[in-house]
């Protein structure tokens, strides 16, 4: 919610007036519960996003993920200048064919497409985020370049060895199980195909026993119904059980010029704008009034207010990172 104000949320206020949030939060709640004790979080991810999704473009615009906030750049400059870094670091080329897994509505995949000529395959499970990306791909002319499918990353609905890069965005935080999913992306690349994972971690810096930690991580997961986040030495593991040869390791944030993941949040004062007590208590008044639906309130603190703010102030405490680039090479 980068791009979030007080219009876009007065925005959301109206949009979402018809909503039935008691049901919304009780089968959320369900589902994230059923993760925990299964390990399979699929359906309470599907059941965050048919809501979230639109939500979450309306306030913030087609990009989802976080990324290096520059000095004297927008919001969605900098995204532009993520399309490029992501395109430079899979060496997409004309010709090629690429495939991107759980990629929403395949933004970041028509982009590649664009600045490299190369084919993308965009692979997500929400029927929603099919139909939208669809829509855009023939808006966008790359009805040539560009196809969606719906499936899961954990089985793949490819034959093996037909990709020449695989890539991810904000993808692998919502696998229960990375060994699969790496194993699964392994498969259908070519030899010396390669896999580019730019993802939210857990650092090194985070400890499990610290109480502050903890529920920082665990909100994060709470809120948006997705596994607990892996650590990056996980992913090292899983890549190397899967074949794949580690290549290079970057967080981008570290690179010169560039700012925090999080700041995003805080140049647009969101994170101050969510955390206003005086705001939620009119929340509560006008869901009491019946200007907002039964449980808005509950909704807007769990899904809304402790995802953004619980990103900041992990990031702050360095527990998270959100903008590794990891990438891998099949032998």
């Amino acid at each position: 919610m980068g791009n979030m104000n007080i219009v876009t949320l007065l925005g959301v206020f109206l949009r979402y007036r018809q909503e039935d949030f008691v049901n919304f939060m009780k089968s959320h709640r369900q589902a994230y519960a059923h993760g925990k004790a299964t390990g399979d979080f699929v359906s309470g991810v599907c059941n965050y996003y048919r809501l979230m999704s639109d939500l979450i473009t309306f306030a913030c615009g087609p990009y989802w993920h976080f990324t290096p906030m520059r000095k004297g750049h927008s919001r969605m400059e900098c995204h532009d200048i993520f399309h490029h870094t992501m395109t430079r670091y899979l060496e997409a080329k004309q010709g090629e064919h690429i495939l991107e897994i759980g990629c929403g509505y395949g933004e970041i995949g028509r982009q590649v497409a664009k600045i490299s000529g190369a084919s993308v395959v965009g692979l997500t499970m929400a029927d929603e985020e099919i139909t939208g990306a669809n829509e855009r791909i023939v808006a966008a002319g790359l009805k040539d370049q560009c196809r969606m499918v719906q499936g899961n990353y954990h089985e793949l609905p490819f034959p093996s060895g037909i990709f020449d890069k695989v890539f991810g965005v904000y993808t692998l935080k919502y696998s229960a199980d990375v060994n699969r999913a790496f194993a699964e992306v392994a498969r259908v690349l070519k030899p010396g195909g390669k896999f580019v994972s730019y993802e939210i971690l857990v650092s090194d810096s985070y400890n499990p026993n610290n109480k502050e930690d903890y529920r920082l991580v665990e909100n994060i997961s709470a809120s948006t119904c997705m596994p607990p986040l892996w650590h990056a030495g996980a992913f090292r593991a899983a890549a190397q059980k899967a074949g794949l040869v580690l290549k290079k390791e970057e967080d981008l944030c570290e690179l010169p010029n560039e700012g925090p993941w999080y700041s995003c949040f805080e140049q647009t004062y969101v994170h101050d704008m969510l955390m206003s007590p005086t705001l939620f208590r009119l929340i509560r008044l006008a869901e009491a009034l019946h200007i907002l639906p039964q449980s808005f309130s509950d909704f807007y603190d769990h899904c809304l207010v402790h995802p953004a703010t619980d990103f900041v102030l992990a990031g702050r405490k360095g527990i998270i990172t959100g903008a590794v680039m990891m990438i891998w090479e099949k032998p």
